[in-house]
């Protein structure tokens, strides 16, 4: 930021000298030429009058025009007004010896608004139009050429300029009489620092514009670009005001100047204020606010409807103030902006930008009010067209320091690329190698961890009375979140538990390590006691909470205590029930050929998972008996979750067909119905969960005593 502020610094010193040369080069007089050439100087010698006369006037009407005139600004408007009004002016002079016999010349550096002129009655020549079609030269210095046998070589010689002064009329700088060739020569060069010296900058401000134009079309995420060239369009249609009457357009398409000076100078200077406002707020990247921005329109709207509204240059000269009042409103929003990009961090330094840039032009906007508005010198150019070029050249160099900082950038890059590249792979490979290790490492971990977990969660290895049993055990990865067990002494099953803990791999598994040793001890600690099963799960729930801490993993699951069989030819087995938010068992009933889920009585109540803090949990009771050939299949939800391609799950009904058609079959055979009909379900789209079946079925209690006395 420091360079870049001294750069443009150093550009803005550079600028202010060369300006500074400019002007004074076009107030400065060519003494070697003026030792040469005499001027007579006129300056202090024109009077004026009011004569009623649109021609020449008579010689009693000449005597009327007696009334000093001092040259400088605004003169005849302070005389006639702004309205448009015809005044005569006169000057008289008697030829010096060095300016006889020979073809002189008139020159006067600023004359408003059209002019005739007569030596000695004889027509010299004018500048501009007047009524019904008027038109003016603008800042073009007047030249007019007295040929020799026009002049009185003794006596005096009487200059008339007829004026049509309309809106601000003067007469001002310097007027003096001179050999043609000097006055040619003076008019020239005046002309070149009044008013072609702007067409040279108009060519920058086409350049910039295109630029500009061609950086937003390529990178439409910079809108600034694109009002900053709209705002060079429009500058060069306003300041095409002061060099219009040099270009063939102005005479030959007879435009009202009115017109003109109201569409080229009013209109574009209020859109330009407008423009303004559009740059500087997404310069700094402002959010937009509607209010403004309907306010904005308002007021641009009613100042076009009040300027397109006027009907000639007196109503124009009219509502100029009006114009004025509600351009400060645009004005004032730039400063707005501008200090409200101070106020946000990521702003500022924007702001700060924009501030560089719009200095130099607000300072000549000033220099101009002071030197034309108040000193009253018109004979100099304006201010601020330099201002706006410097304001141009900033904003030039602004693009350049960007990109030059890019292509340094890039150049960087490009030098240092294969080194660079050769030296990121070899980081790659060595952390792919660390990785690869790390990974090693892990799987081997995994797999000592799953070995451990399957050896914990596994199938009873040997038969319990009256029961067929078999359990399928599926991982999602190498470990699991589900876990179970059986509970009973010698051939005598107890009870049941499965559980599904919440996440998926490492973390899931190693809760299931810890809730595994308390499930066990909490169903072994109120087996012996008539007490509910839900009471069960309470200990559990209250254990797990303790042990697990700031953890946050929970648990769905449900338990089991199986009671006697019947001595009866029944053999019924009552089973007692509860569930902690887990997937509610499917029964098979051989006796009605029938599939239902056991949610157990109505009117309990249940609520909340197992392990969660600050939670209330309820947990509901509830009992079944199950029959000789019955099956229960108990299953955490990863079974009935499952889904395929097209996002249908595996569902409850089609473990219940399942069963109705495999019910004939053992334990293992229908768990492994059950494993391959979710496989064949699910097919190539990817499981979400673990997978855990167990599957009871009742066989006689008796055989089961044979088998052992025949053992």
């Amino acid at each position: 930021m420091k360079k870049f502020r001294f750069s443009i610094g150093m550009l803005y010193i550079i600028l202010a000298i060369v300006t500074a040369c400019f002007i004074l080069m076009s107030s400065m007089r060519n003494e070697k030429f003026i030792l040469a050439s005499l001027e007579l100087d006129l300056a202090d010698k024109f009077s004026w009058g009011l004569v009623n006369q649109s021609h020449y006037p008579s010689e009693d009407e000449i005597q009327q025009i007696n009334q000093p005139l001092k040259f400088g600004s605004k003169n005849l408007f302070k005389i006639v007004g702004n309205r448009g009004h015809f005044i005569w002016l006169k000057a008289e002079f008697t030829l010096p010896e060095a300016l006889k016999d020979m073809d002189l010349g008139l020159f006067v550096t600023y004359l408003h608004f059209a002019d005739r002129v007569w030596i000695n009655g004889y027509y010299a020549g004018g500048y501009g139009k007047f009524p019904p079609v008027e038109s003016t030269p603008l800042y073009l210095s007047h030249s007019y050429f007295f040929p020799k046998d026009t002049i009185n070589q003794t006596g005096t010689n009487t200059i008339l300029i007829q004026v049509y002064s309309h809106g601000k009329g003067e007469i001002s700088g310097k007027a003096f009489v001179s050999e043609q060739y000097w006055v040619k020569r003076t008019e020239s060069i005046t002309s070149f620092w009044n008013t072609y010296i702007y067409t040279f900058f108009i060519g920058g401000m086409f350049s910039a514009m295109l630029l500009y134009f061609f950086l937003f079309i390529l990178y439409k995420r910079k809108p600034e670009y694109f009002w900053f060239s709209l705002l060079n369009l429009c500058s060069i249609i306003f300041c095409s005001t002061l060099f219009a009457p040099i270009m063939p357009f102005y005479e030959t398409l007879n435009i009202p100047f009115y017109i003109f000076y109201r569409t080229n100078l009013c209109f574009t200077g209020i859109i330009n204020f407008v423009l303004w406002v559009a740059f500087a707020r997404n310069f700094i990247a402002l959010p937009k606010k509607k209010l403004l921005d309907v306010v904005r329109v308002v007021i641009l709207t009613v100042q076009i409807i009040i300027l397109m509204s006027t009907r000639n240059y007196d109503e124009l000269m009219d509502v100029s103030v009006i114009e004025l009042v509600l351009t400060c409103f645009h004005i004032t929003l730039v400063i707005y902006y501008v200090i409200k990009g101070y106020t946000i961090q990521k702003f500022k330094k924007r702001a700060i930008t924009i501030t560089i840039c719009l200095t130099p032009f607000a300072l000549s906007i000033l220099a101009d009010i002071i030197v034309r508005g108040i000193l009253g010198i018109t004979t100099i150019p304006f201010f601020s067209f330099f201002g706006w070029q410097f304001n141009i050249i900033s904003y030039l160099f602004i693009l350049s320091h960007n990109h030059a900082e890019a292509l340094a950038a890039n150049e960087y890059l490009n030098e240092n690329l294969k080194a660079e590249v050769l030296k990121q792979t070899e980081n790659l490979h060595i952390a792919n190698e660390r990785l690869l290790d790390r990974i090693h490492r892990s799987n081997i971990d995994l797999q000592m961890a799953s070995v451990v977990q399957q050896r914990l969660f596994q199938a009873p290895h040997k038969n319990y009375i009256g029961w067929d049993i078999a359990v399928s055990y599926e991982p999602l990865s190498e470990v699991s979140g589900d876990f179970f067990d059986f509970y009973g002494l010698g051939n005598r099953l107890d009870g049941l538990s499965l559980f599904d803990v919440s996440g998926h791999g490492v973390a899931a598994s190693l809760v299931t390590m810890l809730s595994k040793s308390i499930v066990y001890n909490a169903f072994q600690k109120n087996r012996f006691y008539d007490v509910p099963i839900s009471k069960c799960l309470l200990d559990v729930n209250h254990d797990l909470i303790v042990a697990k801490g700031a953890i946050d993993n929970y648990m769905t699951g449900l338990m089991m205590r199986f009671g006697d069989f019947n001595d009866s030819d029944s053999d019924t087995c009552r089973i007692d029930y509860s569930s902690a938010g887990h997937p509610h068992p499917i029964l098979y009933s051989a006796k009605l050929d029938e599939c239902f889920e056991i949610k157990g009585e109505s009117d309990g109540e249940q609520c909340g998972a197992i392990g969660m803090y600050n939670v209330e949990v309820k947990f509901r009771d509830s009992s079944f008996t199950m029959d000789k050939d019955d099956v229960l299949v108990c299953f955490t939800d990863g079974l009935t979750e499952a889904a395929d391609l097209k996002h249908e799950i595996f569902g409850k009904e089609r473990i219940m067909e399942i069963l109705r058609e495999h019910h004939t079959k053992n334990a293992h055979k229908i768990v492994d119905e059950l494993a391959y009909a979710v496989r064949f379900f699910v097919a190539e789209a990817d499981r979400k969960d673990d997978i855990t079946i167990i599957v009871m079925k009742r066989e006689d209690s008796k055989d089961f005593l044979e088998a052992l006395d025949s053992d």
